[in-house]
């Protein structure tokens, strides 16, 4: 049995309510005479960069700083009073629990003095804080502190002559050794030594994950992913978790490993991984985004959702409440047909993306990295906004000069719409096949005369679906559009077609996006259309299946896989749908209005008909259908 979770808080999550703005501040330094940024954290009121540069620029001044300098977290001026010489590569930095900072790469010295690869400055002064004193024997990738405990996952097999496989936790004032965590990492994934690459602390600090180049965990087989236990007494290997997902080789010659960076949610309810590996589609989890379910258990576990970049490796990820932003030097997302090459369904995202946390759809948000580079190493999430790291100097298609370092406000951000449908008892519309459209009053049991809501043209319409105030459908030219409805008129018709972006088209045509087999026959040919959980449903004629994809609102991207959700029930027949409390309710050949369950994403159980021709003398046949409120 796994130890009880301790139940001591990570660091504090970040719960923006919004996206961040698309233009990144003016206000950041530049880093220049160097190779990258891969190392940010805010520490208190200061920001921390580090990675590999010998100097930063800011208002024409230019200050010498070796491989780490801090700015203040509010005007984002470099702090001329922290300012450590280090010797080597900076790979991360955490806050400690007593206001300084603790840091880890690929270094001999800092200030001249050791030890090697873990640190910790003073926060105000950039000197030693001479009474933390862990020393391991290799590189310090990562380090997450939970409580008054650091955890460090890196290269190392000792710290402070203790031995400690890849993984270890410090007092983080002091730098003791704990026996607490004693958790061997052995074995490799394809070729190269056993590492840790990256840690993620759930929020409540009862679980850690780490990836890396790693084959076991304690004695199990853990192919690149693990997930400990944080006990009140040990930190242990938890059994209940384990997938085979990243088991693949994929790039076997070029990656001794693939994946890249983890982060939790701020609820904890789930963490994302990041990979690179090369383009292997839906095969395997090479160049992808996936979302893991945090109380998930079983011994071959699969990820919620999966975006696939088409080919492009992925290295960074940061979640908030509101998305999941990934950073590499991917072209697209929304691609998993592609082999470096946009296929159906990708949308145009250079080097920088949002999804949505519900399916991995992208949202519209697009501020692109151009060139992309090597791609951005790193994603910190702060109060007010977000920080990107990278070895490149431009945001957007050579916009915004911003060297290796950006900042995107929270404040300039919009929030994404809640994707709300309607609750019976509502309104529900009917496109009659003569061009009109009708309304009636239902209250899932009684239905209201028909009341005229439009005199034409809703013959063309092939299913629709009302979502915030807007209705999505589709017509008979194989075409998605949108339209504001406020229950009483309907603006202006809309076409979706996110999958072209004109800025990104004009200098990349080769990186345009490309519109998913939903559009041409199968939207022509639809019978009903409804939204549920992040995905939209419908049916076709010749087919008798109940098919959907993943839908994010907020941009109108389609996901480009299309998957079954029949569950043993044919839906020939069926001529427009909805879904209320639970319910899906559906109308069938003969004009009659049927209910059935509607739990986990899937219809469930026997239909009964709860109005038609035969019933109540309502018809409710027709090219679309969709509810609104009353």
């Amino acid at each position: 049995m796994s130890a009880q979770p301790a139940q001591v808080a990570a660091a504090q999550p970040v719960n923006h309510d919004r996206l961040v703005g698309e233009v990144p501040a003016g206000s950041t330094p530049h880093v220049l005479e160097g190779s990258w940024v891969k190392a940010i954290a805010q520490v208190g009121n200061k920001i921390i960069i580090g990675g590999k540069f010998t100097k930063v620029g800011q208002s024409g001044t230019q200050y010498a700083r070796t491989n780490l300098f801090a700015i203040d977290a509010n005007t984002r001026k470099v702090d001329p009073n922290f300012a450590p010489q280090v010797s080597g590569e900076v790979l991360t930095v955490a806050a400690s629990p007593d206001g300084h900072v603790l840091v880890g790469g690929w270094f001999g010295s800092i200030n001249g003095q050791g030890p090697a690869s873990l640190q910790k400055l003073n926060i105000n002064t950039g000197k030693q804080v001479t009474t933390f004193k862990a020393s391991p024997n290799n590189a310090v990738y990562d380090i997450k502190v939970v409580g008054s405990r650091a955890f460090v996952g890196g290269r190392f097999t000792k710290i402070n002559g203790q031995t400690r496989n890849a993984l270890a936790s410090v007092n983080a004032t002091n730098g003791t050794v704990q026996a607490y965590t004693n958790v061997p990492f052995t074995g490799v994934h394809n070729h190269g030594s056993t590492h840790i690459y990256k840690l993620a602390a759930s929020p409540d600090g009862s679980k850690l994950v780490a990836i890396g180049n790693f084959n076991a965990v304690a004695g199990q087989t853990r192919r690149q992913v693990a997930m400990l236990d944080l006990g009140a007494s040990a930190a242990a290997l938890r059994t209940e978790w384990n997938t085979s997902q990243y088991s693949a080789a994929c790039s076997s010659s070029a990656f001794d490993f693939y994946v890249r960076d983890v982060d939790f949610s701020p609820n904890g309810s789930f963490f994302a991984i990041v990979t690179t590996g090369g383009p292997y589609g839906t095969r395997n989890l090479c160049d992808s985004t996936a979302r893991w379910e945090t109380g998930a258990t079983g011994t071959d576990l699969s990820p919620s959702w999966v975006a696939w970049t088409g080919g492009d490796t992925l290295h960074s990820v940061a979640v908030s409440s509101t998305a999941v932003y990934i950073g590499g030097h991917q072209r697209w997302a929304n691609n998993p047909e592609g082999r470096d090459s946009s296929r159906q369904g990708a949308v145009t995202r250079v080097g920088l993306g949002a999804l949505d946390p519900e399916n991995g759809m992208p949202y519209s948000w697009n501020p692109g990295r151009d060139p992309k580079g090597i791609g951005a190493f790193e994603l910190t999430l702060t109060p007010t906004g977000l920080y990107v790291g990278s070895d490149t100097d431009f945001f957007g298609p050579q916009e915004h000069y911003r060297a290796k370092l950006g900042f995107f406000q929270l404040n300039a951000g919009k929030v994404p719409p809640p994707n709300t449908t309607a609750q019976l008892p509502g309104k529900v519309y009917v496109a009659k096949t003569d061009g009109s459209l009708v309304s009636r009053v239902f209250d899932g049991t009684t239905a209201g005369p028909d009341v005229p809501a439009a005199a034409n043209g809703w013959d063309e319409v092939r299913g629709s679906t009302l979502i915030d105030g807007n209705l999505w459908y589709a017509k008979a030219d194989g075409n998605f559009y949108r339209r504001a409805f406020n229950g009483v008129a309907f603006g202006a018709e809309e076409l979706v077609d996110p999958y072209t972006i004109p800025t990104w088209d004009a200098v990349h045509p080769t990186w345009k996006g490309t519109k998913p087999t939903f559009y041409g026959t199968t939207a022509a040919t639809l019978t009903s259309m409804f939204y549920a959980q992040g995905r939209l449903y419908y049916t076709r004629s010749g087919s008798s299946s109940l098919y959907y994809r993943y839908f994010t609102p907020e941009s109108g991207v389609l996901g480009a896989q299309e998957f079954n959700a029949s569950n043993g029930m044919s839906w020939s027949n069926t001529g427009g749908m909805f879904v209320s409390g639970g319910k899906l309710y559906f109308v069938v050949s003969d004009g009659s209005l049927r209910r059935v369950d509607f739990t986990g994403g899937l219809p469930t159980g026997t239909p009964t008909t709860v109005s038609g021709p035969g019933t109540d003398g309502k018809d409710w046949r027709g090219r679309a259908l969709f509810l609104a409120k009353p």
